[in-house]
């Protein structure tokens, strides 16, 4: 088994994400969102535990893989799980990526845990994406039981920025009624904290979390159906809102970026000619800093 495999291994043709890899030390993942999509294919899915032999595996894997192409880390599990401060499993990965060269894209909803690791983020080729889905402490404990609080994933992307890390925000999902009327502030906020671009997406509905998703805002149940079961459309194994709607969503979040000078995205929608950055995930701005450290042997 590899610790390191191409991204995208089910080759939807909505994904414009760059020539890629996925790194995932764990399995599961302990935020336990509502509109999880890994409960579809994960056992035990808001289980999270580590990777048997990943280390070892990922050292192997090295020698294998290409320099140039990015590694995202990681998609199906937060590589800043609750676990990682009793075992530094990312912290190991990124000390073993990092001071090779090979450029990293950190994808999580932690990055308040991703400061401890600040010593070697800001060293090697890293960037990182932070989900932000709401601003309201009380729905962000309904939709990310589990997850830190938004205001404390602003306010750590702050510190990232300010010590030279660059950070984009994953506006993701966005859902009709639970957090469309939010776009403004959660566009304005994260652009004070200082991310350069931005990647939406509309929520994609699969039977597991749609019903947690109702089970929560029970007072949307019949609208969120007939959006998605009656009006929406199939695109492989998910539901999606209406077009003419996901793209009145997405078109506002794209007119927001730009307001705030920042570049933009969308996630697997449909809308390519929506971006306007050089790549939808936001590994553009993983930085070049390969030279320096590679001439510092001293690092951890």
């Amino acid at each position: 088994m590899s610790a390191i495999t191409p991204f995208d291994p089910w080759k939807s043709p909505l994904c414009t994400c760059p020539d890629k890899y996925s790194c995932s030390p764990y399995v599961g993942c302990d935020h336990c969102c509502i509109y999880c999509y890994i409960t579809a294919y994960i056992p035990d899915p808001f289980v999270c535990r580590p990777k048997r032999g990943f280390l070892h595996r990922l050292q192997r894997d090295l020698r294998k893989i290409d320099p140039a192409k990015p590694i995202s880390m990681a998609n199906s599990s937060d590589p800043y799980a609750n676990l990682e401060s009793s075992t530094s499993l990312t912290r190991q990965s990124l000390n073993i990526l990092l001071p090779h060269g090979f450029r990293v894209l950190i994808i999580t909803k932690a990055p308040n845990l991703a400061l401890q690791d600040l010593d070697i983020i800001r060293r090697g080729d890293c960037s990182l994406s932070v989900s932000v889905t709401t601003l309201d402490a009380r729905k962000a404990r309904l939709l990310e039981p589990r997850a830190p609080l938004p205001r404390e994933r602003l306010k750590a992307i702050s510190r990232l920025v300010k010590e030279g890390v660059p950070c984009s925000l994953r506006l993701d999902p966005i859902i009709p009624g639970i957090n469309d009327d939010e776009l403004d502030e959660l566009v304005a906020k994260a652009a004070e904290a200082g991310i350069s671009h931005i990647v939406a997406s509309t929520y994609k509905a699969k039977p597991d979390s749609f019903r947690r998703v109702v089970g929560a805002f029970p007072q949307l149940r019949g609208t969120l159906a007939n959006l998605y079961w009656i009006e929406g459309e199939v695109v492989g194994r998910a539901r999606y809102l209406p077009k003419p709607l996901r793209s009145d969503l997405l078109k506002r979040a794209r007119e927001l970026a730009q307001d705030y000078g920042l570049s933009f995205a969308t996630c697997r929608e449909g809308f390519p000619q929506l971006q306007t950055a050089p790549s939808c995930d936001g590994s553009h701005l993983i930085p070049d800093r390969r030279d320096p450290w590679l001439k510092d042997r001293n690092f951890p």
